[in-house]
């Protein structure tokens, strides 16, 4: 995998995850749920299948682009 981290970019239709293994695009759609806990937030694709965002590497811009996307596809704001 070389380095065990990974980037997120994120735009209105969109998000990418990069990391050394590749990348992965994503629509907005694809998170049914956003779990928010104090350190992480969880985007949550099925009940077995998540991505884990540091809410501390988050701007609070990232924060409100990422809940109002998800939000606007129909996701679920736990």
């Amino acid at each position: 995998m070389g380095s065990p981290s990974a980037t997120m970019r994120a735009d209105t239709d969109a998000f990418t995850f990069v990391s050394g293994a590749g990348a992965a695009t994503l629509p907005w759609s694809s998170v049914k749920e956003l779990w928010q806990f104090e350190r992480v937030w969880l985007l949550m694709f099925s009940p077995a299948q998540f991505s884990t965002l540091p809410v501390a590497d988050l701007s609070p811009e990232m924060q409100a682009l990422v809940t109002d996307r998800i939000q606007a596809s129909g996701g679920r704001i736990r």
